[in-house]
């Protein structure tokens, strides 16, 4: 298999989940995914490996949310965010039952329909759902009130819900 053929692998398993995505609202830019709604904006992002070879591509699902509510100008921020802007952000191998990253491969080696269908079933059971229930700003809130902030310092934690609270009591 040529580094074109894994290539070219790589951006049919993207068409396969815009493909998806396109009917639960999401535009895909790149290599990142978008919805925007409830003054917030989800992200499904597929970051490739820097160790990248011609004859091996792995890769990860990055999830993220933003909260508008924390943006000076909403609309026009939330359409071009990126997950490393994401208030709520978790690698989707944390959502699995081994709770730790995962990465994926795609090389002459690899049976693409079964990579293409794993694929596809954790982005519908597992980033998708993740990433709606972040779209509601309560649930933020709730998440950040209970101590948690996955993709945070504990200071950007507490000064972002801060300014969240301060905003939803406004």
């Amino acid at each position: 298999m040529t580094a074109t053929d894994i290539e070219t692998l790589f951006s049919d398993l993207l068409k396969a989940v815009s493909e998806k995505l396109k009917g639960l609202g999401y535009a895909k830019r790149g290599q990142v995914f978008r919805v925007v709604a409830n003054n917030n904006c989800g992200l499904i992002g597929f970051q490739r490996s820097v160790s990248n070879t011609k004859e091996n591509i792995s890769f990860t699902i990055n999830l993220g949310v933003v909260c508008g509510d924390l943006l000076d100008q909403t609309i026009t921020q939330l359409k071009s965010v990126q997950i490393v802007d994401a208030h709520v952000s978790q690698r989707i191998g944390f959502l699995l039952p081994e709770h730790q990253d995962k990465w994926w491969q795609i090389n002459g080696s690899v049976s693409f329909e079964s990579l293409s269908q794993e694929i596809l079933e954790l982005v519908s059971s597992k980033a998708v759902p993740y990433v709606s229930n972040f779209l509601n700003t309560n649930s933020i809130y709730s998440l950040w009130e209970s101590g948690k902030s996955p993709g945070l310092t504990e200071f950007q934690r507490v000064q972002f819900l801060s300014k969240l609270k301060s905003k939803l009591n406004a």
